[in-house]
Formats: C-alpha cells, structure tokens, sequence
C-alpha cells in the first residue's frame, strides 16, 4: 500500500464523498497494521486488512507479478455490482478520474 497516494488522496476524500462514495482502503497488512497506518497518516477513511487478499483478488487488483496487491481503485454501485476496476499506481493524484467514474456509475445505476 503507498503510503504516498494515500497522503495524496487525504485532502480530497470529502469531495469523493460528496460524489457519492464511501471511501475505504484495502491493505494486506494485519489489523493491527492497518489500524495504525490510518492514525499515522491521520486518514479519514478505514484500512482494511485483507492479509489473504481474498477481496484485493475479488476485486481484480493482485498483481500476479510482485505477489501483493495493485494500487488503484474500485467503484462499487449501490445495488453490490463493480463498475471500475483501475489499476491506478497514482490513485491519489488521479482523483477526478475516480470521480467521473462515479458519475458514470451513477448514471447506469
């Protein structure tokens, strides 16, 4: 998890939320690990730990190359189903591509 993108994406989560999403962050680390890099990097979203990476395989984001997850970002809609799936190693930079994705989402929906 890059510690970088999640300080980047920090300052822009309100407007992600006003977009519509619930932000939250997946991490191969433990709970505990987690937990901690959320209040070192003061985030005001959840890091969830997913140490099997059942949900970062789920959601198409393991990097079958390095072994560990992907960086980038997932757009759920409301009713459960993925409209997003990008592998985005600047996430935090790219925040008004998670927003239009958003809005495309929305407007399926």
């Amino acid at each position: 998890m890059c510690r970088e993108q999640l300080v980047k994406l920090r300052p822009r989560v309100k407007e992600l939320e006003a977009g519509g999403a619930a932000v939250l962050a997946i991490s191969m680390d433990t709970q505990e690990q987690a937990s901690k890099l959320a209040l070192d990097l003061n985030l005001a979203f959840p890091v969830l730990s997913d140490p099997n990476m059942g949900i970062v395989r789920e959601y198409g984001m393991y990097g079958k190359q390095m072994g560990m997850p992907e960086m980038g970002y997932t757009v759920i809609d409301k009713q459960g189903r993925i409209r997003t799936e990008e592998i985005d190693r600047q996430f935090g930079e790219n925040v008004n591509a998670i927003l239009r994705a958003l809005r495309s989402a929305k407007s399926a929906t």
